[in-house]
């Protein structure tokens, strides 16, 4: 008599796995993420006075990217401590740097090509350095 073969069911190797450890979708980036840019300012002595004589307009320019929230930080870095903190004469400057939002390095770099610095020449934007950014903390 011939052995009769019947349709059985093996175990699902997913079977076999802790719940925890099974995903049940693909998580995908984020469409936006942070990044820090550090822009260097251009060198020679006229950059200095240029960025102090349009600070006023690059100033006046962010009120409605702030309001659009993808600026989220941003200020000059020094050479040094200034002497007095509450005079920008005394600073000085080397750069710029921010952290925003935007949808990769390029668009980045593309929210601020159109600044009053990079336009009267203050900020060297080929040598901006831009990164991807995770915060740890952030205090107010």
């Amino acid at each position: 008599m011939a052995a009769r073969l019947t349709a059985r069911r093996l175990p699902s190797l997913l079977s076999q796995i802790q719940r925890p450890f099974i995903r049940t979708m693909a998580t995908a980036p984020p469409s936006e993420y942070e990044f820090v840019l550090v822009i260097p300012d251009k060198p020679g002595p006229e950059v200095r006075a240029k960025r102090l004589q349009v600070r006023p307009y690059h100033f006046s320019d962010m009120t409605p990217t702030l309001k659009d929230g993808w600026l989220k930080m941003g200020g000059g870095i020094l050479n040094e401590v200034p002497e007095d903190d509450n005079d920008p004469n005394t600073f000085d400057f080397a750069g710029s740097i921010m952290v925003l939002v935007a949808k990769s390095k390029e668009d980045a770099i593309n929210k601020v090509k159109d600044d009053i610095y990079v336009r009267a020449g203050v900020w060297d934007l080929e040598k901006a350095q831009v990164y991807p950014f995770k915060k740890g903390f952030r205090f107010p």
